[in-house]
C-alpha cells in the first residue's frame, strides 16, 4: 500500500511542478514565418496592418525615425522603418543557413561585378540565370526589393533590384 501512495505522491509532485524543463522559455507565436510575413507586408501598410499580419504588436525601437521591430523567434525578426514617409522600408533578420541552396553558382560573380562597374545593366531574371536559381526576397521598399542567394559553402550575395525597371542597383556580399 505504501508503494502505491509513494507513486501517487510522485505523480502529484510532477503534475504540480511540471516535468518539462522548457517551461521558462517564452515562444512568440506569429501568424507567419519570417519570409512568409515579408511576402505579405507591403511598404504601404500601416503599423496596425502589419501587427494584424504578423499577429502581435511590434516594438518601437526608434520614435524619431518611426522604426518598429517584430521579434518572431531567437533568430528571425522583421524591421519596418517609416522615417519621414508614410511608406516603409522593410527588412528581415534571419539565419542564412535557412536559405542555403546547393544550386547557387557564383562562378560568374567576377564577370557580373566588372560588368556592373562598366554600366552593364542586369535584371533580376538575368541574375537568376547567372546564379542558376532564384534569390530569396529579404527586403523591400516602395522603390526596390532585395534578394539574397546563399551557397552551400556560406558565400552569399544580396542584390537590390529597382521596382521601376527591374534592374540591379547594387550587388553586395561575401564570396568564399
Amino acid at each position: 500500500m505504501s508503494k502505491k501512495i509513494s507513486i501517487i505522491f510522485i505523480v502529484i509532485i510532477l503534475l504540480l511542478t511540471g516535468c518539462n524543463s522548457n517551461n521558462n522559455e517564452v515562444k512568440i507565436k506569429a501568424n507567419c514565418k519570417v519570409f512568409d510575413c515579408l511576402n505579405k507586408i507591403e511598404p504601404e501598410n500601416t503599423v496596425d496592418e502589419i501587427n494584424e499580419i504578423i499577429g502581435f504588436d511590434g516594438e518601437v525601437t526608434d520614435e524619431k525615425y518611426k522604426i518598429y521591430n517584430w521579434q518572431l523567434n531567437e533568430t528571425d525578426s522583421i524591421q519596418v522603418a517609416y522615417y519621414s514617409s508614410d511608406k516603409s522600408q522593410i527588412k528581415i533578420k534571419y539565419d542564412k543557413e535557412k536559405i542555403k541552396n546547393k544550386k547557387v553558382d557564383f562562378s560568374n560573380y567576377e564577370k557580373i561585378k566588372e560588368d556592373l562597374k562598366k554600366g552593364v545593366k542586369y535584371t533580376y531574371n538575368d541574375l537568376t540565370k547567372k546564379f542558376k536559381t532564384k534569390g530569396k526576397l529579404t527586403g523591400k521598399s516602395s522603390i526596390s526589393k532585395k534578394y539574397t542567394w546563399v551557397s552551400d559553402n556560406g558565400s552569399y550575395l544580396t542584390a537590390t533590384i529597382s521596382n521601376n525597371d527591374n534592374r540591379c542597383i547594387s550587388l553586395i556580399g561575401k564570396i568564399k
